[in-house]
């Protein structure tokens, strides 16, 4: 079975609400991870809102969410921000991204981070900043496999290494 990064359908129904039970009470990553999603043709008009830069919270910037399929099943989810604010910009970069639980560990998360940088050089961009907490190991290494080079630390709740990743030539 082969890997591919789409946008949102609502095909994928059952298979998101099971990767929501299988988080439990962990932290969600990305943010669109949080969202209501009980009404699902909803939540999917919400993410397309938020791709196109409307309706958005407070703070927030448009966002493309990606999610990282294998047959019917949601291994993964990404959101790209091909415009960051300056509070983003400081702590919170261009990609955030998060793999189900049943599937950490077998280098998902690099492959979803892989195709999610695609899709930003395809946007143009030609410099992405990718964050993570200092703590979360997994995910250095997961930025550090996708060329991210560290290029500062900074400390809000927790200490937070900054990665940036130029688009190759």
């Amino acid at each position: 079975m082969s890997l591919h990064l789409i946008k949102p359908h609502a095909r994928f129904k059952e298979s998101y609400n099971n990767y929501i039970c299988e988080l439990a009470d962990e932290e969600r990553y990305p943010l669109t991870m949080d969202f209501e999603h009980a009404d699902f043709d909803h939540f999917l008009s919400k993410l397309s809102l938020y791709e196109n830069g409307s309706a958005l919270a407070l703070g927030h910037v448009a966002c493309i969410t990606y999610w990282l399929v294998e047959g019917d099943e949601i291994i993964g989810v990404s959101n790209l921000r091909p415009h960051l604010n300056a509070q983003i910009l400081y702590c919170g970069g261009h990609i955030g991204l998060g793999v189900r639980p049943s599937k950490r560990r077998q280098n998902y998360g690099s492959k979803l981070l892989e195709l999610t940088i695609q899709e930003a050089w395809k946007l143009g961009l030609e410099e992405l900043h990718i964050h993570c907490y200092k703590s979360n190991l997994a995910s250095a290494k997961v930025i550090q496999a996708n060329n991210g080079q560290l290029h500062s630390e900074i400390t809000q709740d927790q200490v937070i290494q900054r990665y940036i990743l130029n688009k190759p030539i």
